[in-house]
């Protein structure tokens, strides 16, 4: 027994509404006085407030809103499938990269398709079907229907995207999938005996692997190295338990600067080295070579370079303007640098030149034209002329430890523990970069974050800098936080490189048009913020263009459990879990919603209560009822 609908359940509390009325209105006797007393004075009778009774009437009404709040909620129970009723079916489909692995030309998601329409057609007539899919999430593709041509439609339609397929999504759409009498599940790889088992499902759950090679080469990672100092390099690795050929070439700007054909042991890794960088440009490195996932074949940098930019330093403190100005330096030694005191700095005396990037410790200054702004320990005071509607800084400031895992893109925990970090109340236009937590508490805190509106891109870092933090050693988390937001701030505003999977935030004039990897076209309409919301799924790159202004988008994409083909391949199938198969043997079992009788409690408690309502009204009058 089941609810198919808990969140539902809410609408209990109007037992307590009911409850409430009938006592209060029960709680206050009528006092009849008599018409024909119309110009004495008399003293009113006292009325002795009596007990509530509780009456057929209030409990007639209690069984019949109950039976409508466990009818809405879906209550079910599970039931042998009977033989004059269409059995239940649910499709559930792995829509990860290593299901667009392809051997002769066929996909694993095309033979898993060509699978479950073998599934449909063997069917009894009158059956249902349910299309669920998952990588980083489970959806239903297809609600439970007998429209059979539905269902292939919704199937035919299926395509893999260039995200792996997490474990979490599959127990998602595991649970999804477990009001049905039977399960399929096509993937590339068994499913663990955690995720049918965290189900709960009491169904039979049929796997079908899709056969494929493990002919896989992939590009790990791209480096652009140093300007003018050190070579970048890009890392490559042969997934194949045979020798392998791949093709690699490298480009900077569109132009060439390395093609050659690498020979790889079985199972080998590989780092490519290139020549430094000498000009601005996107980098991308590509595997010319067919093989199994084409996804993890290329990937795409932005190198830094020497190009020169106007840099604004504030700062109340002396040691930290030069510490900050080392730090951008060190980013790139053509910055132009100026510093400055708060106390002294004149906004209107800057001519009109914007700056690249105004850097602002302890302090704001609105009326600076900068096309981006980094705030470090920012005042709690900001005036409403900042313009950066919906953050809130706290003025009280205390010690945290630094979690840097998603700015640096690992799964470090704990890190530095700096002195002074504000607490910081994020819009929803802002996306947090690295997190901290209080030292005793569990809570994370967001400590360094990014936005971007059409006025400009603004960055916060919640700790102070003061006493050489960023020169510390000890806390070098730190530092590399500092760094790679100033290195996204200072970034081409028009140019991203993400990985798939990620949300993205584009600042945009109007609606907008965006174009994905494989041609198609779709429109998005801006928030309040003017912003349009991305989430590429598909490695490669995405145009949004709005207006005049034209925003490129370069997703990578590399997870190694979905590019380790070979290992998929060798894996064992994993086993029926212990309530399942005991189900099994007692023969098919589905939902059966218990909707109608319900429904017909309800109606029959409704149908006592008029009829003693009209017994009242006949043997007591109206006033009575």
């Amino acid at each position: 027994m089941g609810f198919l609908n808990p969140i539902n359940l809410l609408w209990a509390a109007a037992l307590g509404v009911l409850v409430f009325i009938y006592l209060r209105s029960r709680s206050r006797p009528t006092i009849a006085v008599s018409s024909l007393m119309l110009f004495d004075e008399v003293p009113a009778p006292v009325a002795r407030m009596r007990h509530v009774r509780i009456d057929l009437l209030f409990w007639l009404e209690i069984a019949a809103l109950t039976a409508l709040v466990l009818a809405v909620a879906g209550l079910y129970v599970m039931a042998p499938v009977r033989a004059h009723h269409g059995r239940s079916h649910a499709l559930v489909f792995d829509l990860g990269a290593a299901m667009s692995a392809k051997t002769s030309g066929t996909s694993s998601l095309e033979e898993a398709k060509r699978q479950a329409f073998g599934v449909i057609d063997d069917a009894a007539a009158g059956d249902e079907f349910s299309v669920i899919t998952y990588a980083l999430e489970a959806q239903v593709a297809a609600p439970q229907t007998r429209n059979i041509a539905s269902v292939r439609k919704t199937i035919d339609a299926l395509k893999p995207y260039a995200v792996p397929a997490r474990a979490s999504a599959l127990e998602a759409a595991m649970m999804r999938a477990r009001g049905a009498s039977t399960i399929d599940l096509f993937t590339e790889r068994p499913p663990s005996q955690r995720a049918i088992a965290d189900a709960g499902t009491t169904a039979q759950v049929r796997v079908h692997r899709a056969a494929h090679g493990d002919d896989n080469v992939a590009i790990v990672s791209l480096d652009p190295g140093t300007l003018d100092a050190s070579r970048g390099r890009v890392v490559l690795r042969n997934f194949s338990l045979k020798p392998r050929l791949a093709e690699l070439q490298i480009k900077i700007a569109d132009r060439e600067v390395f093609h050659q054909t690498l020979m790889f042991a079985p199972r080998e890794q590989m780092v490519v080295g290139f020549e430094p960088l000498k000009e601005r440009g996107l980098i991308s490195a590509q595997i010319l070579t067919p093989d199994a996932i084409e996804a993890d074949n290329r990937r795409w940098a932005y190198g830094q370079t020497d190009a020169a930019g106007r840099i604004l330093v504030l700062s109340p403190d002396a040691a930290v303007r030069e510490d900050l100005a080392r730090v951008l330096i060190a980013v790139n030694p053509n910055l132009q640098i100026e510093t400055a005191d708060p106390a002294k700095f004149d906004s209107h005396a800057n001519g009109a030149r914007p700056f690249d990037l105004a850097v602002m410790h302890d302090c704001y200054f609105p009326g600076v034209p900068a096309a981006s702004v980094l705030l470090i320990y920012p005042p709690a005071a900001i005036p409403p002329a900042a313009r950066i509607p919906g953050l809130a800084v706290s003025a009280k400031a205390g010690p945290a430890v630094l979690n840097s895992a998603r700015d640096r893109g690992d799964e470090a925990g704990q890190g530095a523990v700096v002195p002074a970090v504000r607490t910081l109340s994020l819009p929803d236009w802002m996306d947090t970069l690295a997190l901290g937590t209080r030292p005793g508490t569990y809570d994370l805190a967001p400590i360094a974050a990014i936005g971007s509106v059409p006025g400009g891109r603004i960055g916060i870092l919640a700790f102070d800098v003061r006493d050489r933090l960023l020169l510390d050693p000890d806390r070098l988390d730190a530092l590399v936080i500092t760094v790679n937001l100033m290195k996204r701030l200072m970034a081409p505003a028009n140019l991203q490189i993400v990985s798939t999977g990620s949300y993205l935030n584009i600042p945009v004039t109007g609606p907008a048009a965006i174009t994905a990897p494989g041609g198609a076209a779709s429109t998005a309409t801006p928030d309040q913020w003017g912003r349009v919301r991305l989430r590429p799924l598909e490695s490669g790159r995405y145009t949004i263009e709005s207006g005049n202004r034209t925003v490129q988008v370069f997703a990578n994409y590399f997870d190694a459990s979905e590019s380790d083909l070979a290992m998929a391949a060798s894996a064992p199938a994993a086993r029926a879990t212990g309530s399942a198969a005991s189900s099994n043997s007692a023969g098919p079992r589905e939902v059966q919603p218990l909707l109608i009788i319900l429904a017909a409690m309800a109606m029959a408690a409704f149908v006592i209560e008029a009829a003693v309502l009209l017994r009242h009204a006949s043997r007591w009058g109206l006033g009575h009822v």
